[in-house]
């Protein structure tokens, strides 16, 4: 995660950014993963395709149920993009991954009951 973003979550419960996790209490370690899971990220823009990248490696595809980019092995949690072991050639294939898997694993999750 971003620094900003981590000394921004730390700050709303009352925690050092630099705090070792072993050192946190069950009780905030709970808050935490709280905050980190549901925590409204609203994307306010890009810079283009211009300073577009791509990355190689991530979440295997045998550990995504494919038909929602849901998780096995984390129920809930919905994947996509460069997240996952998928890897295209060059001439936008990673850029429809991106968007594909991403739509697929929003409608999911939106889908998808509370807990």
């Amino acid at each position: 995660l971003p620094e900003r973003l981590i000394r921004a979550l730390c700050s709303e419960i009352g925690l050092e950014a630099g705090m070792p996790a072993d050192q946190l209490t069950r009780d905030k370690r709970k808050t935490l993963a709280k905050l980190l899971t549901q925590t409204p990220l609203p994307i306010t823009g890009n810079r283009g395709f211009t300073y577009a990248e791509v990355t190689a490696g991530g979440v295997p595809l045998t550990e995504i149920r494919l038909e929602t980019m849901e998780s096995r092995l984390c129920l809930g949690l919905y994947l996509c993009g460069e997240i996952c072991d998928v890897d295209g050639r060059i001439g936008g294939y990673n850029f429809q991954w991106a968007w594909s898997s991403g739509y697929l694993a929003g409608i999911s999750a939106g889908n998808s009951p509370p807990n």
